[in-house]
C-alpha cells in the first residue's frame, strides 16, 4: 500500500469517526425530546426532533421519536406511517416494531398489527417490552375472537408482568369469555392491586357464581360510594330472590348518583320486579329528564305491567317507530289493534295481569243483560267476531231477525199428513199448494202482504213471484231447482197473519237431506207447533222421536188428526185415545178435523159462513172452528210470551253449542312441562356420558396407537438389519399416517355413538332441539378429527426420520414413542362440546318460554274473550227467567 492510499483510509476512518459520534449525539438528543414527550412537553420535543431530523433524515430513531410523538398527541395515522417508515429504514430494529403493532393495534388493523407485533417477538428485546408486545398480541386476538390465541399470548405477558393490571383484566376477560371459571380470579387480582378498580370485581363476580356475593362486597367495601357498584349488587339480589336487598342497593345508587340515568334504570328493574310498575313508569320518567329514557320496550313493558293507557302514550312519545313493540303498543292507543298485534303486544307484557290487560283490550263488550233483542245481537256478534264461533253466527243472526216477526208457527207432520190443506184451510184459500212429492217440497211460509210470493235460495239471492205465479211454481219446481230453494215465503192479505206466520214444512220422512235438515230445525226455530196426524197412522215411533225432540227445546205443540172424513165415527174415538194416550203431555191437545173439507166449507161460504153449519154438509169441517179458538188462546194471545221463549230457548243453544266448541282445550303447561323435563333429563344424560368418554376415549385412542405400533412393527421387520438404519421412505409415513387417523375415527366414532344415544329418549318425548345437539357433536367430531390428523401426519414424519433410527423395534419402544403423540381430546371436543350443549339449551329454553308465554296468552284469550263472556250471558238469560220485568226491546 502506496503512502497515498494510507493518507486516504486515515480520512476515511476520521470522517466515519465523526459520523458515528454525530449519530450518537443525535440519538441522545432524540432521547431527550421522548423525555420531554413523557412529560407532556410536545412543542419541545417537536422542535428537538426537526432539529435532529435536519441534520439526520434517514436516522431510523427520528421516525421513532416523530411516531411517539404523533401517538401522545392521539394522531395514530401519522403514528403507523412513521413507524413505518422506521422499519423500513431498519428492518431488525425491534422497537420500531412494537411501536408500529401497538399502533396499528389501536387502528384495529388486525392483520397488520399481528405481523408487526410477530415480528418485533421474533428479535431480540427486553422482557418486559417482550412482555408488552405479547400483552397487546393478547389483546388483538381477543378482539378478533381468536380467544386461544388471546389467552396463550396473555399468560406469557402475565408471567413477566404480574402487576400489570391491564394486562391481567386483558387476560382474565379473555378467560371469562372463553368460559373458563379461572377468568374471575385474574380480574380479582387485577382488582386488588394497587389502584385497580372496584369495578373489575364486578366482572368476577358475573363470571363466578360461586363467590359473587364475596366478590360484591369487596367491591363495596373498596367502593362504597360508586354507583355502578350499587347497581351491580342491586341486580345481583335480584337474580338470587332478594327483592329487599336489591331496592336498597338501587336506591343507594341513585342517592350516590342522582344524575346518572343508569341508576334509575336498576331502579326502574327492581321495583318492576316486585310489582310496583307505577314506580318503575315513575324511574323511566327521570330517565328521560336526564335525556336518557329508557329503550321502548323497557318503558312500554313497564306501562302494560300497571295497566296505564297514558303512560303507553307516554312511551309511545320517546320512543322510535321501529322498536320492537310500537307498532302495536300504538294501534292499542289508537283503538286499532287486531287480534295478530295484540297476540304481539302481549308478548312485551311482563307479567300475567298485565297480559291480561292486554287481552282484554279486544274482549267482547258487556253483556247487556235485561235486554233479550241486545242479548241475541250481542251473541251474534260474539260468533261472527271469535273464529272458533263463526259457525253459530248464522243461526243466531236467524233469531235475531225472528225476534222482531210476527209469530211463527210451524205446521210439521209426516209427508202426506194433510199439512198444505191444513194451512189452505187456516189461510181460507188454496195459498199452499196440495199433491207434490217429497221430492220437490219446499219450505213455505205464509206471511201478510200483497198477494204473491218470493223465493229464497240458499246462496242469499231470491225471486219475486206475482200472485198467479205461486201455485204455478210450486207445483212445477224440478229437483235440481228445489235443491237451491231454502225456503218459499207465501203473501196473503190475511187479517189474521199480522199476529202470526204460518210455515208449511215437508214431512220428517222428506228424500230430500237438505229438505229433512230444514224441517228438523224448525223444532226449536219456531215459536210453536201445529203437528198434523193422518187419521189410522197417527202417533207413529218417527214422530214420537220429533215431539220428543220439540218438548225438550219447551216447544208448545197442537196436535190435529186430520183426514177424519176417511174414518167411521166410533174409529175417531178410539184414534183420538189412542193419540192422547200414547203421547202423552208431549202435545197439548188434539183436535180431529178434515182440512179439505173446512177449506171447501170457507171457501164456499165466503168466511161469513159459521163452519159449524157447514160441518153439517161437510163432515170434519168444524174441527177447524175448534182448532182456531185453541190457537188463539193457546198461541196467538200468549205470542210474547212465546216469542220470548224462543229467543231464550236460542241463545241456551248457543250457550250449548259455543261451550261444545271451545271444550276440550289440554292444560296449556303440560306440553311445555314435559319438554323442559325432556330437556333436562337429556343434558344430565349428556353430562354422565361425557364424563365418561373423558376417559373411555383416551383409552380407545391409546388402544388403537397400540395396534398402530404392531402394524408398524410388523411392515418395518422384514428390512430391518443388525448393523444398519431403521429407515422408511414417503410411502411408509402415509401409511402409518393412516392407521393413526383410522384409529382417531374408530375411537371417535364410538364417542359420537354414546353421544348421540345420550340425548336421546327412550319414553317418547321429545328432546327440544335435539337434531342441533347432534349436529353440534358431529362437528366437534369432524374438527377433532382434523386436529387429530394434523398430529398424527406429524407423528408419522417424526417417527420414520427423528424417532425410527434411534429406538429397538419391539412393540413397547414403538408404541411408547408413538403415544407421545396421543391428541388430547379435551378442548378440540369435550369443551367444545359442552360449550355448545349449554348455548343449545339456553336457546331452547328461551323456546320454551316463548311457547310457555304464547300457550298463556292463547288460555288467555280463550278466557276473557270466550269462557267469561259466555259465562256472563249464562247469567243473563237465566236472569231472564226469573221474574216478567225485562226490557224486551
Amino acid at each position: 500500500m502506496g503512502i497515498f492510499d494510507r493518507i486516504a483510509g486515515t480520512l476515511d476512518d476520521l470522517v466515519a469517526g465523526d459520523d458515528a459520534q454525530s449519530e450518537t449525539r443525535a440519538k441522545e438528543e432524540l432521547a431527550l425530546a421522548r423525555a420531554f414527550i413523557e412529560r407532556g412537553d410536545l412543542d419541545e420535543a417537536a422542535a428537538r426532533i426537526d432539529d435532529v431530523a435536519g441534520r439526520h433524515p434517514r436516522l431510523p430513531a427520528v421516525f421513532v421519536a416523530r411516531g411517539a410523538l404523533a401517538a401522545r398527541r392521539g394522531d395514530d395515522d401519522a403514528a403507523a406511517t412513521a413507524f413505518g417508515r422506521a422499519v423500513d429504514l431498519e428492518a431488525t430494529d425491534a422497537e420500531a416494531w412494537l411501536q408500529l403493532g401497538q399502533t396499528l393495534a389501536r387502528l384495529q388493523r388486525f392483520e397488520p398489527a399481528r405481523d408487526a407485533l410477530r415480528r418485533a417477538l421474533s428479535q431480540t428485546l427486553t422482557s418486559e417490552r417482550r412482555a408488552l408486545a405479547q400483552a397487546t398480541l393478547g389483546r388483538l386476538y381477543a378482539r378478533a375472537g381468536q380467544r386461544g390465541k388471546a389467552i396463550r399470548e396473555l399468560r406469557k405477558a402475565a408471567e413477566v408482568l404480574p402487576d400489570d393490571r391491564e394486562v391481567l383484566v386483558a387476560l382474565g376477560r379473555a378467560l371469562v369469555a372463553s368460559g373458563e371459571a379461572e377468568g374471575a380470579d385474574w380480574l380479582a387480582r387485577a382488582a386488588r392491586l394497587p389502584e385497580g378498580e372496584a369495578r373489575w370485581l364486578i366482572e368476577a363476580a358475573d363470571a363466578k357464581a360461586a363467590g359473587a356475593r364475596r366478590l360484591l362486597d369487596e367491591a363495596v367495601e373498596r367502593a362504597p360510594h360508586d354507583a355502578v357498584v350499587r347497581t351491580a349488587r342491586a341486580d345481583y339480589f335480584l337474580a338470587q330472590g332478594e327483592p329487599a336487598a336489591a331496592l336498597t342497593e338501587a336506591i343507594a345508587a341513585t342517592e350516590r348518583a342522582p344524575r346518572w340515568p343508569g341508576a334509575w334504570r336498576t331502579l326502574g328493574a327492581v321495583r318492576a320486579a316486585a310489582g310496583d310498575f307505577a314506580e318503575a313508569i315513575a324511574c323511566a320518567r327521570r330517565e328521560a329528564e336526564l335525556d336518557a329514557p329508557p329503550p321502548f320496550p323497557i318503558w312500554l313493558a313497564y306501562a302494560l305491567g300497571a295497566g296505564d293507557r297514558e303512560a303507553i302514550s307516554e312511551a309511545l312519545g320517546h320512543g322510535e317507530p321501529r322498536a320492537p313493540g310500537f307498532a302495536e303498543a300504538q294501534a292499542l292507543a289508537a283503538g286499532s289493534l287486531d287480534r295478530a298485534g295484540l297476540i304481539a303486544l302481549a308478548d312485551h307484557a311482563p307479567s300475567a295481569a298485565a297480559r291480561r290487560f292486554v287481552v282484554r283490550s279486544l274482549a267482547p263488550p258487556s253483556v247487556p243483560a235485561g235486554n233479550i233483542l241486545a242479548l241475541l245481537a250481542w251473541a251474534e256478534a260474539l260468533a261472527e267476531h271469535q273464529p272458533i264461533l263463526t259457525s253459530l253466527a248464522v243461526p243466531m243472526a236467524r233469531a235475531v231477525e225472528a225476534f222482531d216477526r210476527p209469530l211463527l208457527v210451524a205446521v210439521m207432520g209426516e209427508f202426506n199428513a194433510g199439512k198444505s190443506s191444513l194451512v189452505n184451510a187456516l189461510a181460507g184459500d188454496a195459498v199452499a199448494p196440495v199433491g207434490v212429492t217429497p221430492t220437490t217440497a219446499t219450505i213455505n211460509v205464509l206471511r201478510f202482504g200483497p198477494r204473491g210470493g218470493r223465493v229464497r235460495y240458499h246462496d242469499g239471492t231470491t225471486r219475486d213471484l206475482g200472485p198467479a205465479s205461486v201455485g204455478p211454481f210450486l207445483a212445477g219446481l224440478g229437483d235440481s231447482e228445489a235443491a237451491t230453494v231454502r225456503q218459499v215465503e207465501v203473501f196473503a192479505p190475511l187479517e189474521a197473519l199480522r199476529r202470526v206466520e204460518i210455515v208449511d214444512t215437508p214431512g220428517l220422512n222428506s228424500l230430500r237431506p237438505e229438505h229433512e235438515k230444514v224441517a228438523r230445525d224448525f223444532l226449536v226455530d219456531a215459536d210453536a207447533l201445529v203437528w198434523v196426524f193422518a187419521a189410522g197412522q197417527a202417533a207413529k215411533a218417527t214422530e214420537r222421536e220429533a215431539l220428543r225432540l220439540a218438548h225438550a227445546a219447551g216447544k208448545r205443540v197442537l196436535g190435529v188428526i186430520n183426514k177424519i172424513d176417511r174414518v167411521e165415527p166410533d174409529e175417531l174415538a178410539a184414534i183420538l185415545r189412542h193419540v192422547r194416550t200414547t203421547l202423552g203431555d208431549l202435545v197439548e191437545d188434539v183436535i180431529p178435523l178434515s182440512a179439505q173439507a173446512a177449506l171447501a166449507a170457507r171457501q164456499t161460504g165466503g168466511g161469513a159462513r159459521p163452519l159449524q153449519a157447514a160441518a153439517e154438509s161437510s163432515p170434519g169441517a168444524g174441527g177447524l172452528e175448534a182448532l182456531e179458538t185453541r190457537l188463539e188462546s193457546t198461541f196467538f194471545a200468549r205470542a210474547r210470551d212465546l216469542k220470548r221463549g224462543t229467543a231464550v230457548a236460542a241463545l241456551r243453544r248457543f250457550l250449548v253449542d259455543a261451550h261444545a266448541l271451545i271444550a276440550g282445550r289440554d292444560d296449556p303447561s303440560v306440553a311445555t312441562d314435559g319438554a323442559r323435563q325432556a330437556l333436562g333429563d337429556a343434558r344430565e344424560r349428556l353430562q354422565s356420558a361425557l364424563a365418561a368418554e373423558r376417559v373411555t376415549l383416551r383409552a380407545r385412542l391409546n388402544e388403537g396407537f397400540r395396534l398402530a405400533a404392531s402394524e408398524v412393527r410388523e411392515f418395518i421387520r422384514p428390512r430391518a438389519w443388525l448393523f444398519g438404519e431403521h429407515r422408511a421412505d414417503p410411502a411408509d409415513e402415509a401409511f402409518l399416517a393412516d392407521i393413526l387417523d383410522d384409529a382417531t375415527i374408530r375411537a371417535t366414532a364410538a364417542t359420537r355413538a354414546a353421544l348421540v344415544m345420550a340425548i336421546a329418549t327412550s319414553d317418547g318425548a321429545a328432546v327440544p332441539r335435539a337434531a342441533e345437539l347432534s349436529d353440534a357433536i358431529d362437528d366437534a367430531i369432524e374438527r377433532f378429527r382434523a386436529y387429530a390428523r394434523g398430529i398424527t401426519e406429524g407423528a408419522a414424519t417424526v417417527f420414520f426420520r427423528v424417532d425410527l433410527p434411534r429406538i429397538r423395534l419391539d412393540l413397547g419402544a414403538i408404541h411408547a414413542v408413538l403415544a407421545r403423540w396421543l391428541p388430547e381430546p379435551e378442548e378440540y371436543l369435550f369443551r367444545t362440546i359442552e360449550r355448545a350443549a349449554l348455548a343449545i339449551a339456553q336457546r331452547a329454553e328461551k323456546d320454551l318460554d316463548r311457547e310457555a308465554r304464547s300457550r298463556e296468552i292463547a288460555e288467555l284469550m280463550r278466557n276473557e274473550h270466550l269462557v267469561q263472556p259466555l259465562h256472563a250471558l249464562a247469567r243473563a238469560v237465566d236472569a231472564l227467567t226469573v221474574g216478567s220485568g225485562t226490557n224486551e226491546a
